[in-house]
């Protein structure tokens, strides 16, 4: 069943983001809602559909902190990584009245939001497929570059609905953003995997996009290359920063056996 279930996840989270997206670009501002929670949505019905239950869900507070802090810390650090280089090399001028303190404030307002809807993703591309690809033995690296690849796909039908969102040509763009959604679905895939835990990918997106969304808000740059130094998948500089990151999480040793994706549940969850 895993397999099949795989092909009716993904098949399930296109549809529903297709119909968000033709709302969306419909005017019916609902339709972004029901794109952003389509991966959640497909995953509860594939599970009801498909016999797994909540199997492999990662509800439990599992695996080492240090995974937990690096989901807190690593879009902070690779977006101010890039924002600081190009504020160093003048490709960067930040908005009068704009600081760190301010930027925080608005991420911190955005916070609880952003985290709601990063259940909505998480639950679907980590919560379910990541796990059902990991019980059917695909190698790590095969299961993330599914995933991204997927995940990078996903946003299409949303780009579409919202082309003002792109700054870049096409043909630029959309190689660009998916070197960096996959190098995200890497990282997040990794803490997934070793943590067997759903929330540190929650995390890392909540805050990710609470804080990203905070930096593109309106007069926090006067000016910024784009290309290089936006905070955002598709800036060269976070690919850069991602691809390191990603490097040095596959780089760590792995446990030399891998847990059936029923054990992944903390136990009063369990479904046989």
């Amino acid at each position: 069943m895993l397999i099949p279930n795989a092909f009716r996840y993904i098949g399930a989270v296109f549809g529903i983001s297709l119909i968000g997206s033709g709302a969306l670009m419909a005017g019916f501002e609902v339709g972004g809602l029901v794109f952003a929670v389509s991966p959640l949505v497909a995953a509860v019905i594939v599970r009801a559909i498909g016999g797994d239950g909540l199997r492999g869900i990662g509800l439990g507070w599992t695996g080492k902190q240090g995974w937990y802090w690096l989901a807190i810390v690593v879009f902070p650090v690779a977006m101010s990584v890039s924002v600081g280089i190009g504020l160093l090399a003048g490709a960067v001028e930040l908005g009068e009245g704009i600081s760190v303190a301010s930027i925080g404030a608005a991420t911190f307002a955005g916070l609880i939001p952003r985290l709601a809807l990063a259940i909505g993703e998480e639950f679907g591309w980590r919560g379910y497929l990541t796990p059902l690809l990991h019980a059917n033995r695909v190698h790590p690296m095969a299961n993330h570059a599914i995933v991204g690849v997927t995940w990078t796909l996903w946003h299409v039908p949303f780009i579409v609905a919202t082309p003002t969102d792109i700054e870049q040509p096409v043909w630029l763009f959309a190689p660009l953003f998916a070197c960096g959604v996959t190098g995200m679905a890497f990282i997040l895939g990794e803490t997934r995997l070793r943590t067997r835990s759903v929330w540190p990918a929650v995390y890392a997106h909540g805050i990710g996009n609470a804080l990203g969304y905070a930096l593109l808000g309106e007069g926090v740059f006067v000016r910024i290359d784009v290309l290089w130094f936006a905070p955002r998948p598709e800036g060269i500089v976070m690919i850069v920063v991602l691809g390191l990151v990603a490097i040095a999480i596959g780089l760590l040793p792995r446990p030399a056996t891998r847990p059936p994706v029923s054990d992944i549940l903390p136990p009063f969850l369990f479904m046989p």
